[in-house]
Formats: C-alpha cells, structure tokens, sequence
C-alpha cells in the first residue's frame, strides 16, 4: 500500500521541535547577535519602499546607506530584510535605527516564542509566518520580525522571500484603499493582517485534507495508514502552538501601550483581534478533530479485530463439539459397542455435518456470522 506524502511543514514541525534551543548562544551574554537556525537565502537582502499620497520608490537590492537616507516629511519607508545569517549587515541596520540587542537577538533566533514588546522607541513583534502552495500540498514556515519605528518607518525580517505580502505592495502601487494616505502604524496592520489571513488559508486548507481522511475512515478504514492519522494530530499540535500567540499580539496591538499606535487605529487592530481569534479557534478546532480522528481510526481498527476475533471464536465452537466426538471414538478402550458396527463411520460423519450446520444456521441466526 502506497504511503501518502506528508506535508513539508510537517517536518519543518518536527524539527524545529526537536531543534535544541538556544544551543549555539550558550554562554553568551544577554543580547549576544547570534543566527540560530539554518540558512535558506545565499547572501541577505534588503528591499527598500518609500511612499507618499503622490510617489512609490521601490528598489528591490538597497544597500545599508539607502535604508539610512533622510526619506523626507510625510513619507512611510518599509524595509524588508530576507536571509537572517548575514548578523554584521542586520546589527548595523539595527542599530541604526535604534533597536534594542535583546529585540536583535530575538530576530536572529528563528526558534524563539512569538512575541510583541512596546516601548516609546518602537512596536516589536516576532511571530510565525504561514503560507501554502496554490495546491494547498505543502506550507512553508518562516521566522518574522516586524517593527514599528520612529520616524515613519516599518521594518521587516524573515527568512526567504515570500509572495504572502505581494496584496499590500500592490495596494501601495495602485494607491488603493487607504495604505497611501495612511501612517505606519496602518503598514503595520496591513502586514499582520496579513499574516493572519493566510493563517485562516492554512487552517481551512488543512480542515478539508482532514475531512477527506475522516471520508476515508468511514469508507474504506483498512486502506489507511495509521503513520498518517497519528502524524496529523501530532502536527495540528505543533501548528496550533506556532498560531496560538498571534492572539496575544492583536490583543496587545487592540490595547496599545505605544504612542507610535494612532487612536483612530483602533477600530482595525480591533478587526485583526477577531480574525486573530478566529484563527486559534481554527487551530484549536484542528486539534479536536485530528484527535477524533485518531480515536475513530483505534474504534475502528478494535472493531475489525473484534470482528475477527468473533469469526474465529464461531469457528473454534463449531469444532468443539467434533473435536469432543473425535476424542471419545479415538480412544483405545477394548469393548466400545460402536466400533462393530457397519454404519459407525458414516452416522458419525452424518453427526458431524448435522452438529456443524446446525451450529452455523444458529450463529448466523444470531449475525454472528
């Protein structure tokens, strides 16, 4: 039988599980620049976006100085920072921008707990970033870092690039909506809603692979793997715990405690609080059905057994009253009055056809058989 595929984020789960934590920082002081994690860019780059109501500047390979450049009154910049090993490139452009070390060390170490700190210098927020192929087949997992600075601009960091923010560029190309005539803190809400909205694409993408094995438990139990049904639940699991703090995040951005967070924000952050609610709900819900999955497949692999068990057990009684008859007239007593009759053999022949379809039509009767 043909093993199904499991799913790349499966085994980004399982390794990112099992990954030991902070093994590479061990000793360092606290803040310590260290890259925990593998490597998945060759070299690191930054994309740089200034805009205004009027003007977009893109440019897709800035270097440290363009990212430093005065951008003006009235203009957002967002940074996009992809590949976390190169430590020198992103220290600096850190520091520049005043980034506290602790916040540093936690964009550098993709194994860390999702997270947000508000100061008066900045919004951090270090989460989970979930995006599936358009087949729904495989998902991909990355480490964000999002910060809210001083001076109207919005930095980014992840692991690889990604098509997951592609909606909010093309919003600040066309000028739709009200991302151009907005302040940073609407980028920020952009981008993690954002985030959110393709936790719910993961969570619904997921919810129908579900549904289809639980129509094939009820169907054909005996063609499923048990590997897939047990890594289901296993995985849900590590998926809800990478979901799970973006509830912590909206509630914190819902109620902030940063001036850079306009009041007349309130009403958005208060929209990405729900989705963020539905999204650990959908998770949470994940979990309840991966684990009744499971124990449907236990019921049903019990069940057959039982079944089994009660096949041969109907078997095994038809055969004892002949293996009893067999017994008696095969032990060697001298005088057995029937061993001289010519029709022993065959009325104990005929005996043991009656005895056994008897006891067959009664099991059957019964639909024991």
């Amino acid at each position: 039988m043909k093993r199904p595929r499991r799913r790349a984020w499966l085994s980004y789960f399982e390794k990112s599980a099992r990954r030991p934590r902070h093994r590479a920082s061990l000793g360092a002081p606290p803040g310590s620049p260290i890259h925990i994690g593998e490597r998945r860019l060759d070299e690191t780059r930054i994309a740089l976006t200034i805009f205004d109501r009027e003007t977009v500047e893109r440019r897709t390979e800035a270097t440290l100085e363009d990212c430093a450049r005065d951008t003006g009154p009235g203009k957002i910049r967002l940074i996009e920072v992809m590949g976390l090993h190169d430590t020198d490139r992103i220290v600096a452009l850190c520091e520049h921008f005043r980034v506290p070390s602790l916040i540093q060390e936690d964009i550098l170490n993709t194994s860390g707990r999702s997270k947000i700190e508000e100061h008066a210098e900045g919004v951090y927020i270090i989460t989970r970033l979930l995006t599936h192929s358009p087949d729904g087949a495989d998902v991909d997992v990355q480490h964000l870092a999002v910060l809210l600075l001083p001076g109207e601009t919005v930095l980014t960091f992840r692991e690889a690039p990604t098509t997951a923010f592609d909606p909010v560029h093309q919003r600040i190309d066309t000028g739709k909506g009200r991302i151009r005539r907005s302040g940073a803190d609407y980028l920020l809400w952009a981008l993690i809603d954002m985030v959110v909205d393709h936790y719910l694409q993961v969570t619904v993408s997921i919810d129908e692979t579900l549904a289809r094995l639980e129509e094939s438990l009820e169907t054909t139990p005996e063609q499923i793997d048990s590997t897939a049904v047990f890594a289901a639940k296993k995985d849900i699991n590590h998926l809800h715990r990478g979901i799970r703090p973006i509830r912590e995040i909206a509630t914190a951005l819902y109620h902030p405690d940063s001036d850079l967070v306009r009041p007349e924000m309130h009403p958005f952050f208060r929209d990405l609080h729900d989705h963020a609610i539905q999204a650990v709900e959908a998770s949470e819900d994940l979990r309840e059905t991966a684990a009744s999955l499971r124990d449907f497949y236990l019921s049903s692999v019990s069940n057959r057994m039982n079944e089994i068990m009660k096949v041969l057990t109907c078997f095994s009684a038809i055969f004892l009253p002949l293996t009893f008859l067999a017994g008696i007239y095969g032990m060697n007593f001298r005088h057995m009055p029937e061993l001289d009759w010519p029709l022993a053999y065959p009325a104990l022949w005929i005996a043991f056809g009656l005895i056994s379809a008897v006891m067959f039509w009664f099991f059957r009767r019964k639909r024991w058989l």
